[in-house]
């Protein structure tokens, strides 16, 4: 298949497909030399074949540890529409790629940045549950003569059902407990009675709660 994607993308759902495409384009408010260009350009490298080898557009496919660090360390100067488009595709690339050494580094390199925003990282299973095959693409995979040995071969992989699963089931529980708080707030919001104290900016006693000060 000629096309600018590596070859390796087209194993992947299309919505791991469609996040690491977003991840193309760079910070827009930073310069060409701001270390946050280089962790674009390897992301583009892992991802892109170079028609053009002769521009920056592409670099190493390992950002030079210097500017990762840099990166990591301003982290919150950046945008984190760009950051998040960032971390997202680095994990696809860190559990994906068909190399060891860039799925090991860029995989550190997904961790630290969620570390770096206090969040807990996502483990490859949750990955697979999050923006994995959908039961319209599979249908359409299904129903594509030419993509019927590549169907098979992605439904034979031997696969981690059990971790799936168990992931599949976290996933449940959260959205469970998210629509419990939600239930539970709207309750609060309508029963309790902010009390500011009179004379404050907050109005006098007997002003409903509207969910903060």
């Amino acid at each position: 298949m000629h096309s600018v994607f590596k070859a390796w993308i087209f194993e992947l759902p299309f919505r791991m497909q469609s996040v690491l495409n977003a991840s193309l384009r760079g910070c827009d408010i930073a310069r060409k030399d701001d270390p946050s260009k280089f962790v674009t350009r390897g992301l583009r490298t892992s991802i892109l074949n170079n028609a053009d080898p002769s521009n920056t557009f592409m670099g190493p496919i390992v950002p030079e540890e210097k500017h990762v660090k840099q990166f990591l360390w301003d982290l919150d100067r950046y945008p984190m529409h760009f950051i998040m488009h960032t971390a997202h595709a680095a994990e696809i690339v860190g559990f994906k790629h068909p190399d060891e050494a860039v799925r090991t580094w860029w995989l550190t390199f997904y961790q630290n940045v969620v570390k770096a925003l206090h969040l807990t990282p996502e483990t490859e299973a949750q990955l697979d549950v999050r923006l994995g095959y959908t039961p319209a693409e599979i249908e359409a995979i299904k129903a594509d003569p030419e993509l019927e040995s590549y169907w098979n071969a992605v439904r034979d992989r031997p696969a981690h059902e059990a971790e799936l699963k168990k992931a599949r089931e976290e996933v449940a529980k959260a959205l469970k407990r998210a629509e419990v708080a939600e239930q539970e707030l709207a309750k609060l919001k309508k029963e309790h009675q902010w009390d500011a104290g009179t004379g404050t900016s907050h109005g006098g006693r007997g002003r409903p709660w509207s969910g903060g000060s």
